[in-house]
């Protein structure tokens, strides 16, 4: 199982508990902050539903949201993240997500999906495409595959991890 936590408006609330009941994910807590008028999600999802899950979070948000995603292995606790995000082309706007799996490095990530409609029009792939998230350009990565399932498009690239020489410092 994999645990997400992000904010979101309040007014979106009912929509973004309507995606976690239809997709089976177990909600642990919401807080409510009341100076920003928001709310803080923690839920819990399958590992192989994540993609799905995200995606259609994104289509019902419709704003830039920040998602932390923790996993639990035997001996080890993974911290990932995604980005759910509305990008406009010339044809509309589309939901999409950025997933950034952290597994060989905790500051930079190795592997990267990206979902978007299945329907979405080859302009909308590009401008995605040449993005950069914190530290990743999209453009300097490896496309592995690409998949289309219950109608979202999910593409996974392969980032080179850079040489860190087994010294990894993170500046607070």
């Amino acid at each position: 199982m994999m645990s997400l936590e992000f904010e979101v408006p309040v007014k979106r609330l009912n929509d973004v508990m309507g995606v976690i009941l239809r997709e089976d994910a177990k909600l642990q807590w919401v807080y409510y902050r009341d100076d920003a008028k928001s709310v803080v999600v923690r839920t819990t999802i399958s590992k192989g539903t994540l993609e799905r899950f995200l995606l259609r979070l994104a289509s019902v948000v419709e704003l830039p949201v920040e998602v932390t995603i923790v996993e639990e292995k035997t001996g080890a606790r993974l911290i990932h993240e995604a980005f759910l995000l509305r990008v406009d082309v010339s044809t509309g706007s589309y939901p999409v997500v950025v997933l950034l799996f952290y597994n060989v490095s905790k500051f930079y990530p190795d592997t990267i999906i990206v979902g978007t409609s299945a329907d979405a029009p080859q302009e909308l792939i590009d401008t995605v495409l040449k993005l950069t998230i914190g530290k990743v350009n999209l453009l300097k990565t490896e496309k592995v595959r690409s998949s289309i399932v219950d109608g979202g498009l999910f593409i996974q690239l392969r980032a080179n991890v850079p040489n860190s020489s087994g010294k990894e410092i993170a500046l607070v």
